[in-house]
């Protein structure tokens, strides 16, 4: 079993360029759509249902994104039913997002009425499950992923920008994944004098971001991050 691996759990404002920063994983890659923005993805993609009892397409070299939509908190269970069974093709999973899943969890407890405290501890257990049973994927037995990257929007608590999610679980699930991280637009200056846009993934303890990470030799920001490249850098080129 390989030990070239790698979870993230990466929050920012909306149009920061999460998806596409997680799709730059290794490929296959599965992706779990919860926002419905897959189709705004480059890439080779592929549909796969399976709530419908579908098997995981084939790796044939016809597509580089299998695609969930994930309507409901049980296709999401479903599709995880299939990455703990080892029989896929998929060497990453992104699931985007994990505040959107969180509310489709919430629907499934108590429909769309408020939340009653008996709620709570249910809500808590179902999404802290499911997000460190995707991040132990990338220590599978028999078919160990390469990178599990997990989405979140951002949210500002008290003058510091949070991955929102409701209850305690917000608390917590920064310390579920090698990195937490905040990706976030900059504008630079380049050699002629014009400004430009570069994304700018932060990694490291910020007193106004929450982020951090337990992968050695991680620098604090990186420009134009890319999955697959930091994997190389931690690891050495994949042989």
């Amino acid at each position: 079993m390989s030990d070239r691996a790698l979870s993230f759990l990466v929050h920012g404002n909306s149009g920061s360029g999460k998806s596409t920063f997680a799709a730059t994983a290794p490929g296959p890659i599965l992706l779990l759509d919860v926002e419905a923005g897959a189709r705004f993805l480059r890439g080779r993609k592929i549909k796969w249902m399976p709530e419908e009892g579908q098997e995981p397409p084939v790796d044939d070299g016809t597509w580089d994104i299998a695609i969930v939509n994930v309507h409901d908190y049980a296709t999401a269970l479903k599709a995880y039913e299939w990455l703990k069974s080892g029989k896929h093709p998929f060497k990453s999973v992104i699931l985007d997002s994990i505040s959107e899943l969180q509310a489709k969890a919430q629907e499934s407890i108590n429909g769309r009425q408020k939340m009653q405290t008996q709620h709570w501890g249910e809500l808590l257990t179902r999404v802290s499950f499911f997000c460190r049973d995707l991040r132990d994927l990338t220590n599978h037995k028999t078919n160990p992923l390469q990178a599990v990257i997990v989405t979140a929007m951002t949210r500002e608590v008290d003058g510091v920008k949070h991955p929102d999610l409701q209850g305690s679980v917000a608390g917590r699930v920064p310390y579920w994944f090698d990195v937490c991280s905040y990706l976030f637009v900059d504008q630079v200056n380049g050699e002629d004098g014009t400004q430009h846009e570069v994304r700018r993934l932060l990694t490291a303890p910020h007193p106004q971001f929450e982020a951090k990470s337990r992968v050695p030799g991680l620098p604090a920001i990186i420009d134009v991050p890319n999955v697959s490249e930091l994997l190389d850098s931690v690891f050495g080129p994949e042989a």
